[in-house]
């Protein structure tokens, strides 16, 4: 208590020191700036010098009118006396002379006599000793009035001067009072300097006792401990330090942390220094650290604490302790969770795959008569619409007629097998079994290769295939699928066609993709149909007297998405397009 009290007031002393000395110096600071002030001779306050100059310029115009009367002087000489007294007035009339002015009480006198000036005419060249006579005898009393004037001036000053000499005389005894004040404090500042160097010399002396004294006592301890200043210096370093991180105490004491080993400025250790310099305590778990001569680190426990000095903290100390063992297993425990998780993930992907192809295989069993109803009637058309004719011209068909017939129906059964196949081969890729093969193939020949077959079975359905010369339409994707989406799309815009509109069709690139529109006159489709019109079965409101199943547009959108495409219902409100996108063949985007 009795350190507490002397400290207290060792520290209370030089700070009340400090003040009085701060306020002190201060106040003579400006009482010096008062006594400035009070010395310097402001414009205003030497007005006696104007008042005596208007006084003399208002008596020599006054002598030089009466000089005209008696034919001595002309009007030339009177016009500049009457200007220089204008001047005069005209400067007591403005800035600081006129605050005086009006100070004395004469504003409205100096104001007449302005104005009695201002209206005198300027004496012209028959200037007549009458008008002189006139003219003095309205002049003669201003220079009674500048008498009166300077004699207030004078006295104004005698009394301002007397003022400021008696306020500095009062504000230099202040000063010199102050001073002495100043020089009292200064001599208590040093007394509290000297104590305080004194205080901090025995106190280095006692923290240096104390470290020598629990450095012999953690000499000897298992751990390894260090102990650092609070500018982070190492103070302590015992053997057991030495042998966890191959440094000796001479490489330790007394350099930085960072200094040391790389090791303790890493930020979690750095963070926790701090944390403890500012005392609180931090324990860090499984630290490695890389010895110059090992290639497999140690994994140490740290904790470290702050030192205190009765409420001051005055350092830190770190304990390390070789945790390596207990890090190997509890390595060697993740690695047995990880194989065990990385056993149960395969399993369950497994698991998750079988159940996905179970799922997709019944889906596509269930939806298999409508996709072979819908997708297969238009080859079947086609050569049954070839075979007919053959059978109505009969023996009056040429070799070339039913070679073309023939030919007609051949490539309508082939387009049928392809259709058989790729039907299979998406149910095989719907089940997980088999992949899309996807290579370039030009869009705008496969639409042309459908749009033949259709008008093939329908020559008097009308469909325009636009395609620009200057784009390619060159796609990755599979061909058959492809053709597949498209047939899908003229025969659903075929379908539900205006009677007598033209279907038309188009393909053009756009940066890494393709498109193809197939655009017919319809009705427009209600907003709420639109996102369902890819649904399996589902068949809109304008489809009423169609033959149809539903699952034609559900079939494209799955093969198109299949290949990485889209079929997607474009906007519009006269039209409707149906528009495919497919992947760019590669070297053709832009």
């Amino acid at each position: 208590m009795k350190r507490l009290a002397g400290t207290g007031l060792g520290l209370v002393l030089p700070l009340v020191a400090i003040l009085i000395f701060a306020v002190l110096l201060g106040f003579a600071l400006l009482r010096m700036d008062r006594v400035e002030n009070d010395i310097r001779m402001d414009a205003e306050q030497n007005m006696l010098w104007v008042m005596h100059q208007s006084e003399s310029a208002a008596r020599r115009l006054v002598e030089t009118t009466l000089r005209a009367e008696l034919g001595e002087a002309d009007a030339d000489e009177i016009a500049l006396r009457l200007d220089l007294l204008r001047s005069r007035v005209a400067l007591l009339q403005d800035g600081p002379q006129h605050r005086f002015v009006v100070d004395l009480g004469l504003a409205d006198e100096l104001a007449a006599i302005d104005r009695v000036l201002t209206a005198i005419p300027p004496p012209g060249d028959g200037f007549t000793p009458a008008e002189a006579r006139a003219l003095r005898q309205e002049l003669e009393p201003f220079a009674g009035f500048f008498a009166q004037a300077a004699n207030r001036t004078m006295i104004r000053e005698w009394d301002d001067l007397g003022g400021r000499l008696q306020t500095s005389r009062s504000q230099l005894r202040q000063i010199v009072a102050s001073l002495v004040g100043i020089m009292v404090t200064g001599a208590i500042l040093i007394l509290s300097l000297f104590m305080a160097l004194h205080l901090s010399r025995q106190r280095t002396d006692l923290l240096r006792r104390e470290r020598d004294f629990s450095g012999l006592l953690i000499s000897s301890s298992g751990e390894g401990i260090m102990a650092v200043d609070t500018a982070g210096r190492c103070t302590i370093w015992n053997h057991a330090m030495t042998a966890m991180t191959g440094r000796t105490p001479e490489h330790a004491v007394g350099r930085r942390l960072r200094d040391i080993a790389g090791f303790f400025d890493l930020a979690p250790l750095r963070n926790a220094v701090d944390a403890a310099l500012s005392g609180q305590t931090a324990s860090l778990a499984l630290q490695p650290y890389f010895r110059e001569d090992a290639t497999v680190p140690l994994h140490v426990d740290v904790r470290v604490s702050p030192m205190r000095d009765g409420d001051t903290v005055v350092g830190a100390i770190l304990f390390l302790h070789d945790a390596s063992d207990r890090h190997a297993a509890r390595q060697k425990e993740a690695e047995t969770r990880a194989r065990l998780e990385q056993l149960v993930t395969e399993r369950t992907r497994e698991l998750d795959d079988a159940l996905m192809r179970e799922r997709s295989a019944a889906d596509l069993y269930r939806n298999f008569a409508g996709m072979i109803s819908h997708q297969f009637r238009t080859p079947l058309a086609v050569a049954d619409s070839a075979l007919q004719r053959l059978i109505r011209r009969g023996a009056q068909a040429d070799a070339e007629e039913i070679t073309k017939r023939a030919t007609g129906a051949r490539e309508a059964l082939s387009g049928l097998t392809r259709l058989v196949d790729s039907t299979l081969e998406a149910a095989r890729l719907r089940a997980g079994v088999v992949g899309t093969q996807r290579t370039t193939c030009d869009l705008s020949d496969l639409l042309a290769r459908v749009v033949a077959r259709h008008r093939a079975a329908s020559p008097a359905t009308g469909v325009d295939i636009a395609v620009d010369p200057a784009n390619d339409g060159l796609a990755l994707c599979d061909p058959v699928h492809a053709e597949q989406v498209l047939d899908n799309l003229v025969s659903n815009a075929v379908k539900y066609a205006r009677p007598g509109s033209v279907v038309s069709a188009s393909v053009r690139p756009d940066g890494d993709r393709v498109h193809c529109d197939v655009t017919n006159e319809s009705d427009v489709i209600p907003e709420d149909e639109r996102d369902r019109l890819f649904d399996p079965n589902f068949r809109g409101s304008n489809s009423i007297g169609v033959a149809g199943t539903g699952v034609g547009l559900f079939i494209a959108r799955s093969l198109a998405r299949m290949q990485g495409g889209e079929v997607s219902l474009q906007p519009g409100a006269r039209d409707v397009t149906f528009r495919l996108t497919l992947p760019r063949a590669e070297g053709h985007a832009r």
